[in-house]
């Protein structure tokens, strides 16, 4: 791979990598409880686990590179309690889950979607401007621009509206060897402007 790629592209790529392992990690770090909101009569517990839990993200953190990116810390469910209760959590690779486990990984991950795609767009955001980058944009010009609808007349009014066509379906049904009238109604004609960019 490096022989295709020039050092730049591969850099890229390390710094994309990079980024992707952050955005993992905080999103597998904002499901751990914290500390605060537990009360203190379990916080020996919750402190023993969230050590616990600082020294499995060590253990990640050490691995290489491409393996780290399919690394996670996964909740193990006990399956003898009736209400599924967490026994701990295990450093898996996601690339082999299977389907329950999968269905379950994907589900934590998006339920917090939006504040995720929300700061990646103001990162993104902030990338831009720091930088200068102007995106292209694409003004639209029209001329002689004509818009019509045909529509049935319904005792003389072309206004394609519910009560109308109640009525025309009522009309239709008495009348059926009648032919319908039918006419065109215009809309826009000969309409000519400029769509700005950004609008």
């Amino acid at each position: 791979m490096a022989q295709l790629a020039g050092p730049d592209e591969i850099e890229s790529f390390r710094i994309e990598l990079a980024e992707i392992e952050r955005n993992i990690r905080t999103s597998f770090r904002s499901q751990v409880p914290s500390f605060h909101s537990v009360s203190n009569g379990s916080s020996e517990h919750v402190r023993d686990a969230d050590d616990e839990d600082m020294l499995q993200w060590a253990a990640v953190e050490r691995l290489p590179t491409f393996e780290r990116i399919t690394t996670a810390l996964f909740e193990q469910q006990d399956c003898t309690a009736a209400n599924g209760d967490a026994k701990g959590k295990k450093i898996v690779n996601v690339s082999k889950l299977g389907a329950q486990e999968r269905h379950v990984f994907i589900e934590k991950l998006i339920k917090h979607i939006e504040n995720d795609n929300l700061r990646l767009l103001r990162r993104l955001k902030q990338r831009i401007d720091k930088v200068g980058v102007k995106f292209p944009t694409v003004e639209v010009r029209y001329r002689n621009l004509c818009v019509e609808a045909e529509c049935e007349l319904v005792h003389g009014k072309p206004l394609p509206t519910l009560w109308n066509t109640a009525k025309s379906l009522l009309s239709g049904f008495a009348s059926l060897s009648c032919s319908k009238q039918r006419t065109k109604a215009g809309i826009l004609k000969d309409a000519g402007g400029i769509l700005k960019p950004g609008r």
